[in-house]
């Protein structure tokens, strides 16, 4: 079939157009002067709804992909970002705004589908391959992106609302691409041949067609129980899971603020450089990512206390633009945070596929992030919600700081938890050892001494006979 041989370019173009959105460097001075929300209203009432509603849609999506055979989830995420832009572009409300970060999550949640789509339509040994070709699609739509933004605005004039536009276009272009995706019956190659297979294994994807698709999710549910007790019975997998897990809730934290406390910190208008920040970012913490997955004899080696000091360095980056309130550092120590989180996730996901022994790495990934959406929630209520401590964006930084020592003080007590058991239980084998001989020689003695002792003797009696 046509579709089919054109899958691959189909999907990288998906991906590129769905991540090609020049307007989301300056949402929040969009919002700000463009849409006139208050700081308040932008900070405290519309972007925590992103953090409430992100969890329980990506549990559904989770749960619900391999049921209901990866394209409508697909849909649903492209459909998502248009809506979340035409409500941009057309809103003008605090509550169409906070539907807009509905909207928005469901669009990010989605984007696991295309993922595990890629996994049961390409052959084994072309995955590798165009997941590479995905993450370059990925890394391209962002860079262009952010880089584009910063362009049309500082020498074409164009204002924020035109740029949401423009995204607005490439979004509902993706969406059209997102229609056009064929089935994932059909496992195809770069050459462009297919040939109808089983989608994937029974682990994947449930086969029998007679099967509801509730019946389907509620043994997906029931997998899942068996799978998180598979999964983290290893002490090395829960250990670099927890890091996983501590960069993670990081990265969502403050990539939820960063903007607003740019915005906070900005003198002049006319020397904001949002796009360029953002598209350099991106660049380089990939760039790291790709240094550590080349270089992994070194990764391999590496122990969890380096990612406890690059966690220190985290806490250090958050700290700094609330002391040293200027906007260029607070910009370098963005970079310099989304880089370290970059490594530092790079790191615990290779060390997590290494430490599992069944084909369970992308369930731990996905529990992760589950965790991680959690944290991120509970963190975003108490701290961001205008119903409990309203932070601004300065103190919000404050709590990201303490939250990174934290969890790196956890690490360590444990660490130390587990060097005094490890030390109180160096006496206890070799005092079993000593038992164990004591009872041989009681034994000998014992065959000895038979015939010319009585039965009744303890071990004690016969070893100083």
């Amino acid at each position: 079939m046509v579709l089919s041989r054109l899958a691959v370019p189909i999907l990288l173009l998906y991906v590129f157009f769905r991540d090609f959105r020049p307007s989301e460097p300056f949402l929040t001075p969009f919002l700000n002067e463009s849409k006139n929300f208050t700081k308040h209203e932008i900070n405290n009432m519309i972007y925590p709804v992103w953090s409430y509603s992100q969890l329980p849609i990506f549990i559904l999506v989770l749960v619900t992909t391999d049921a209901v055979r990866y394209l409508p989830m697909i849909w649903l995420g492209a459909l998502g970002y248009v809506s979340t832009w035409l409500l941009l572009v057309f809103g003008k409300t605090v509550q169409q705004m906070q539907l807009m970060q509905v909207t928005y999550a469901i669009g990010t949640a989605c984007e696991v589908a295309y993922k595990s789509y890629v996994f049961v339509a390409v052959t084994k040994e072309k995955y590798s391959t165009v997941s590479f070709y995905l993450a370059g699609a990925t890394l391209f739509g962002r860079s262009m992106s952010s880089f584009t933004s910063q362009i049309l605005h500082d020498y074409a004039d164009l204002s924020f609302l035109q740029l949401n536009y423009i995204s607005l276009c490439s979004v509902s272009l993706a969406l059209l691409l997102a229609l056009l995706i064929p089935a994932p019956q059909f496992i195809f190659g770069l050459n462009g041949s297919s040939t109808i297979q089983p989608a994937c294994d029974h682990d994947r994807l449930i086969e029998d067609e007679n099967v509801s698709n509730f019946q389907k999710v509620k043994e997906c549910m029931q997998k899942g129980k068996t799978n998180v007790i598979l999964s983290y019975k290893s002490a090395q997998t829960r250990r670099w899971a927890y890091w996983a897990i501590v960069s993670s809730t990081l990265y969502f934290m403050v990539g939820n603020s960063s903007q607003s406390l740019w915005k906070d910190l900005e003198h002049d208008k006319k020397k904001r450089y949002n796009g360029y920040v953002i598209g350099v970012t991106g660049l380089l913490s990939s760039f790291s990512s790709w240094v550590l997955t080349r270089y992994s004899s070194s990764v391999e080696r590496t122990k969890a206390s380096v990612l406890a000091l690059l966690t220190l360095a985290l806490a250090l980056t958050t700290l700094l633009p609330t002391i040293i309130q200027n906007l260029y550092l607070a910009y370098v120590c963005d970079a310099i945070f989304n880089i370290i989180t970059s490594c530092c996730m790079t790191i615990a996901l290779f060390k997590i596929g290494h430490s599992l022994t069944t084909n369970l790495y992308g369930f731990v990934v996905g529990v992760n992030a589950c965790v991680a959406g959690t944290l991120d929630l509970l963190v975003t209520f108490i701290v961001i919600d205008e119903r409990v401590l309203s932070f601004n964006p300065r103190q919000q930084y404050w709590v990201y700081t303490g939250f990174a020592l934290c969890c790196v003080l956890l690490y360590f007590v444990y660490k130390c938890v587990v060097l005094t058991r490890r030390d109180g239980d160096v006496e206890a084998p070799r005092s079993r050892v000593v038992s164990f001989a004591e009872n041989e020689v009681a034994d000998v003695r014992r065959k000895e001494l038979g015939g010319f002792v009585g039965g009744n003797l303890s071990d004690d009696d016969i070893l100083d006979a």
